[in-house]
C-alpha cells in the first residue's frame, strides 16, 4: 500500500505502518504495535505495545492505544482517552476526554464513552449507550 508518515511523527521498535494508514504531526507508533488499513494516527497521540489500529479508525491528540488494545472500523480515540490492557474499540464507537477504558472491556456500536468515565474489566458498552 502506500502508507504515509509525515510532520514529526516517529516508527520505532518493531512498529508496522502498512496498507494506506496514515501517521502525522507528533504521533508516535512504538513496540510492535500495528496501524493498517485507512488507520490515522495524528496530533501527538501514542500507539504502542501491541497494539493495532485498522480500518477506518482515527486516534488523534494525546490519546494512547497500548498493550494488546485494538481500535477498528470507523472507532476514534481522542483527547486525552486512554485505550489499553485487553480492551476494544470497534464500529463507529467514540472514546474521548479523559476517559479510560482497559482490562478486557468493549466498546461497540455507536456508543461514546466520555468525561472521566472508566470502563473496565469484562464491561461491554454497545448500542447508542452514552456513558
Amino acid at each position: 500500500g502506500d502508507a504515509r508518515v509525515t510532520g514529526n511523527a516517529e516508527i520505532y521498535g518493531n512498529a508496522k505502518v502498512y496498507s494506506t494508514a496514515y501517521v502525522s504531526g507528533n504521533a508516535k507508533v512504538s513496540g510492535d504495535a500495528e496501524v493498517s488499513g485507512d488507520a490515522l494516527v495524528y496530533g501527538d497521540a501514542l500507539v504502542s505495545g501491541n497494539a493495532y489500529v485498522s480500518g477506518n479508525a482515527k486516534v488523534r491528540g494525546d490519546a494512547l492505544v497500548s498493550d494488546n488494545a485494538e481500535v477498528s472500523g470507523n472507532a476514534q480515540i481522542f483527547g486525552n482517552a486512554l485505550v489499553y490492557g485487553n480492551a476494544k474499540v470497534y464500529r463507529t464507537a467514540k472514546v474521548f476526554g479523559n476517559a479510560l477504558v482497559y482490562g478486557s472491556a468493549l466498546v461497540s456500536g455507536d456508543a461514546e464513552v466520555s468525561g472521566n468515565a472508566e470502563i473496565y474489566g469484562n464491561a461491554r458498552i454497545m448500542g447508542n449507550a452514552l456513558v
